[in-house]
């Protein structure tokens, strides 16, 4: 094969390898992203089985292992093994050879993709590549050696050529996978920014305009209220009227709190004894919805901030948790230290959440609440982030939810740590 034809087969392997990062930039907002991207892979597989760069020797190469990296890392152990499965029935569809060595091979090399997996999705661009090169190598290097041993010098050549190109294509496909993340990322959080400062101009230009007509109306509804001439159903109207009042009162404070945060200077907080006070101050509201909190703290937990947020921020979770029961059942409020981090967990045995619900909690106007505006989960996040934390939301549909916040932890002011019963 001429140098010009082997040139040409490299660069359109490499085109066929970038279908994958096109249709996972394509489908990134897709629900069936997972799929979409799946059969991706496998039409890069059929291309690059199907036209294999072919030397006048007989020896051929091809970029399978790329749409394999890509489905364990990027769709998971189960696409991983579903690239390894099509892999295996194209090569026999097209009667290629070494089938049962690409077999043990790929199985292999798939377990210690499974250990890295996790940590793969947490690292930089820089150290995806070098994972990226590391199994490739491994991919490589037995033939590599088996080449040199046997003295077929250009054939090592070739393959060293072919490695470099597939080394190539699949950095730059997890650049534009990884670069197209973090723009979609920073495009969520400048729309959310746009939306949260759209909200704190409305709330500081109209809502204290709008309370005054409104304690007004509510001050006249009290009146009517009072009076002995009412029917039942008027006044029932006037109730719901004054409810209504109540509500979206209660709306204008958040608008507000989003507007104005409080400044004030951090002090230490005693976990333990905020925890437990706001548990038992919110367990009437819950004997409501028959539903029961359970709070295990251990002793002496401290963070830095505000103490008034801190509270806010306990009652907006614990509240959104017993509202999702509206049959009953148990939350559990839990707090404990790892380390120098204290960790504050609000587990629920509500109606659970989606991964497209998950998604959406926290941007402005979006709740799951029938009469919800969000902004109470708005809120609790800016104070998360405001007392230094972060969070973790775990969820699954019918089944519960668990918020886990994380906070830097100040010095204890004793050693003792005895966990204490459920109140």
């Amino acid at each position: 094969m001429k140098l010009r034809e082997f040139a040409e087969n490299l660069f359109l392997h490499f085109f066929i390898m970038m279908i994958i990062p096109l249709m996972h930039n394509v489908s990134i907002k897709h629900e069936k992203r997972a799929w979409v991207m799946f059969f991706a892979a496998a039409a890069s597989l059929v291309l690059t089985l199907a036209f294999p760069v072919r030397m006048s020797n007989g020896l051929e190469f091809d970029m399978k292992f790329i749409p394999v990296f890509f489905c364990f890392f990027y769709l998971g152990p189960v696409g991983g093994y579903l690239s390894i499965a099509a892999l295996l029935i194209l090569m026999a569809l097209f009667n290629i050879d070494n089938l049962y060595v690409t077999l043990i091979n790929y199985f292999i090399i798939s377990i210690p993709m499974l250990f890295i997996r996790k940590k793969y999705q947490k690292i930089n661009i820089l150290g995806k590549t070098l994972v990226a090169f590391a199994f490739y190598f491994l991919i490589t290097f037995t033939r590599l050696i088996y080449f040199l041993q046997t003295g077929h010098i250009q054939h090592a050549v070739n393959l060293a050529l072919f490695f470099l190109l597939s080394f190539i294509s699949l950095c730059a496909a997890i650049y534009i996978m990884e670069m197209y993340r973090l723009h979609s990322e920073m495009a969520e959080k400048l729309q959310t920014a746009d939306k949260s400062n759209a909200i704190s101009q409305l709330a500081a230009s109209v809502a204290h305009e709008i309370r005054n007509p409104m304690t007004t109306i509510r001050g006249f509804l009290q009146l009517m209220k009072e009076e002995q001439n009412l029917t039942d159903g008027q006044r029932s109207y006037v109730a719901t009227s004054l409810e209504e009042l109540d509500r979206a009162n209660h709306i204008i404070s958040d608008f507000l709190s989003l507007a104005k945060p409080s400044i004030s200077s951090k002090e230490k907080l005693p976990v333990t004894d905020l925890v437990r006070e706001i548990s038992e101050f919110i367990r009437p509201f819950a004997l409501l919805s028959q539903a029961e909190i359970r709070c295990r703290t251990q002793d002496d937990l401290y963070i830095y901030g505000n103490a008034n947020e801190f509270k806010q921020l306990m009652i907006n979770l614990i509240k959104n948790g017993v509202e999702s029961m509206p049959d009953g059942g148990s939350i559990i409020v839990t707090a404990e230290q790892d380390q120098k981090q204290v960790s504050v967990k609000i587990k629920d045995e509500g109606s659970g959440l989606s991964p497209g619900q998950l998604k959406q909690l926290g941007s402005p106007y979006y709740s799951t609440k029938t009469k919800g505006t969000g902004l109470g989960l708005l809120i609790s996040f800016d104070i998360i982030k405001r007392l230094d934390g972060h969070y973790e939301i775990i969820s699954e549909k019918n089944k519960g939810t668990e918020f886990i916040l994380i906070f830097p932890a100040a010095e204890r002011e004793s050693s003792g740590q005895h966990p204490n019963q459920p109140l």
